[in-house]
């Protein structure tokens, strides 16, 4: 059986400054927090503010221990009555970007926290790498957004 190489603290170390150090003029990243549990994973979470707007996202990251990927998420809140009512179109939209959804439990108020989560291969990351899964992801939030506006 062949043991999973997981990336080491100085491959994540850099994947982690190619993210801070992303040269893109419409955004600017922050690293906000970021974790190295004793299980050996990686959880970060990035700021990210646009330059072309106020909005401002947090990416979230994470490398779990043994694997050759690191995953990507953006938060979306959908209030729960669309959601009942919209969730296999919602997945269906976020499957066309390759993007896998993961609905929480309902928050105080109606809302339904999802993440949208995305992979990216470690062996070959690169600023072009991360350039386009940041903006699949970016693209899938807002297709998702304005199908859901158009309801």
């Amino acid at each position: 059986m062949k043991e999973k190489r997981r990336p080491d603290r100085l491959d994540l170390e850099a994947i982690r400054n190619q993210i801070l150090d992303f040269a893109c003029a419409k955004h600017d990243f922050k690293l906000e927090s970021e974790d190295f549990p004793f299980d050996g994973n990686w959880n970060g979470v990035f700021l990210i503010k646009f330059k072309d707007n106020s909005g401002e996202e947090r990416l979230y990251c994470e490398a779990p221990l043994g694997e050759h990927f690191i995953r990507f998420g953006l938060d979306l809140e959908i209030d729960e009555k669309v959601w009942l009512e919209e969730h296999e179109n919602i997945s269906r939209e976020a499957s066309g970007y390759d993007v896998a959804v993961y609905p929480s439990l309902t928050k105080d108020g109606g809302k339904r926290h999802c993440r949208l989560s995305i992979r990216a291969w470690s062996p070959n990351f690169g600023q072009r790498i991360f350039g386009l899964t940041l903006s699949n992801l970016m693209d899938c939030k807002k297709a998702i957004s304005l199908m859901l506006s158009k309801g």
